[in-house]
């Protein structure tokens, strides 16, 4: 069906004189014979298929200025191809394609050659007379070399070599003088970094997972970067050499060996987001707070004890993460981050949480799980924007009923915390559907004052009434145990409701309904300590 899909679309282009056919996600095989009929053709779009093979038929479409073929199955690329000569724009992404023609260089007019993701070794010299080339993606492949040709691409604005098994740049490289993208993350390059310092135009250059000791001298001499990214390497040290970057918007250091800041940091004023996960890193230098445009800061997984007060100085960050460190307490100027939405101190040493959390009022994910946490604070319920809260495995003993406040929470964990009568309604459930939540948490609080009022009732009736005759039972027992009764029979009609209303189709009971079925076992105690409260009360009269 599919290919009589395909001749009915080519058809209609020959019928109505069109110049853009799209054959894309059709689950072709091969290119209809037909396709030859379209000479006039300037746009062809095979994308998403199932094709093996780029027929002959194809180099008669001479027009062509754009051919996709991304996403198929193809593994050679034929000679043919360079009868397309006012062709502009190839797409071959996501194939099989294991070597690329010199008929490629017969491409005179082409500006954007994309191979990425196939199984190319080697690039051809041809791809030097692409003159016209302004952006060339080979990442992805099994390229061992960059030939010296690549300097005569003058007009080259993006080189993407990333994931390959390149282990030098060649010095023509630096004769790119139009660069502006440069990325050679995940390869094996130890030799010819000192290239790089000629691209004075390069404003992103991606260098991470290359087994890098050390930052390259060279990148300290391109003043026009602003994204830089040096991840997954073994750098040691981050040189005061770095505020020569002065404008950086973008800096990766995540999964390194770094064991502290420079103070130079901050003086990349332009810096919005940061990443320095993954490292060793003891202390954040007081320096840093003078990023005022940082948006985003990573610092998981490091050895971090505390946090500087300057933190207050990000008046734009909206995500900070600092999970799995050793962060002992959270510092007040916390509440002058009025544009935070993520906050995730997870897995650390803190044992409170400050009042000034709840004027972080654009909240929407607060993550405190796995610390030494003794309470929530009643100012948690002013969030009025969370949505996401973790705070479990902590040492919380009392839930706020300020938290019914969060009408836009969706996710609450509040697991492996030693809570009071009934912890079964509130341990260990994670996710909720919309609005299941806070009737959740509606029948908690409900259960929880109705047994906390009776225990207290049951201790008053148990204190005996001392009188100058003797002692006796307090007269209003009978009648506070019948009110109480009611309450709590009330209270587990409510339950019963609630887990009724909760199971979907009458046999599988939800999250919710298990909940509240459990904590009708301790309305039900409750009730019958009353009861035998009565026979007490009626055998002493």
């Amino acid at each position: 069906m599919t290919r009589e899909k395909a001749v009915w679309r080519i058809e209609q282009v020959v019928k109505e004189k069109l110049i853009k056919l799209n054959l894309s996600s059709l689950d072709l095989k091969g290119l209809p014979p037909e396709i030859i009929k379209c000479k006039h053709l300037t746009e062809l779009d095979l994308g998403f298929n199932k094709i093996t093979q780029i027929p002959d038929a194809l180099g008669h479409l001479s027009n062509l200025t754009l051919l996709n073929l991304c996403s198929n199955q193809i593994t050679s690329i034929p000679e043919v191809i360079g009868q397309l000569s006012n062709l502009t724009r190839l797409d071959l992404r996501w194939n099989e394609i294991t070597k690329i023609p010199e008929a490629i260089g017969q491409l005179s007019n082409l500006t954007q050659l994309d191979l990425f993701n196939n199984k190319i070794t080697q690039i051809p010299k041809a791809i030097g007379q692409l003159l016209n080339l302004t952006q060339l993606s080979l990442g992805y492949n099994q390229i061992t070399h960059i030939p010296e040709v690549i300097g005569q691409l003058s007009n080259l604005v993006l080189l993407s070599l990333s994931k390959n098994k390149i282990t030098s740049i060649p010095q023509s490289l630096g004769q790119l003088s139009n660069l502006t993208d440069l990325y050679l993350d995940s390869n094996e390059i130890t030799f010819g970094m000192e290239v790089i310092g000629q691209l004075s135009n390069l404003v992103a250059l991606g260098l991470s997972n290359n087994k890098l000791t050390s930052i390259p001298e060279a990148i300290w001499q391109l003043s026009n970067l602003t994204r830089l990214d040096l991840g997954n390497n073994q750098i040691s040290f981050i040189p005061e050499a770095i505020w020569q970057l002065s404008k950086l918007t973008q800096l990766g250091f995540e999964n390194n060996e770094i064991t502290s800041i420079s103070e130079a940091i901050g003086q990349l004023s332009n810096l919005t987001l940061l990443i320095l996960e993954n490292n060793e890193i003891t202390s954040i230098p007081e320096a840093i707070g003078q990023l005022s445009n940082l948006t985003e800061l990573h610092l998981r997984r490091n050895k971090i004890t505390s946090i500087p007060e300057a933190m207050g100085q990000w008046s734009h960050l909206t995500s900070l993460y600092l999970s799995d460190n050793k962060i002992t307490s959270i510092p007040q100027s916390l509440g002058q981050l009025s544009n935070l939405t993520d906050l995730h101190l997870d897995s650390n040493e803190i044992t409170s949480i400050p009042e000034a959390i709840g004027q972080l009022g654009n909240l929407t994910s607060l993550g405190l799980s796995g610390n030494q946490i003794t309470a929530i604070p009643d100012v948690i319920g002013k969030l009025s924007k969370l949505g996401w809260f973790s705070i479990g495995h902590n040492k919380i003993t009392f839930v706020p009923k300020t938290l019914r406040n969060l009408e836009n929470l969706k996710t609450l964990d509040l697991g492996e915390n030693p809570l009071p009568l009934p912890p079964e309604i509130l341990q260990n459930l994670k996710s909720y559907k919309p609005g299941e939540l806070l009737t959740l948490l509606d029948s908690y609080f409900l259960t929880r004052d109705s047994l906390e009022e009776a225990a207290e009732a049951l201790h008053t009736v148990l204190q005996p009434k001392v009188t100058d005759k003797a002692i006796e039972p307090t007269e209003s027992v009978t009648a506070q145990n019948s009110q109480l009764k009611k309450d709590i029979a009330a209270l587990y009609a409510i339950n019963a409701r609630l887990a009724k209303a909760a199971e979907p189709n009458g046999y599988t009971p939800t999250k919710v309904a298990k909940a509240a079925l459990k904590a009708q076992t301790s309305l039900i105690a409750a009730i019958k300590a009353l009861e035998k409260m009565d026979d007490i009360v009626a055998s002493d009269s």
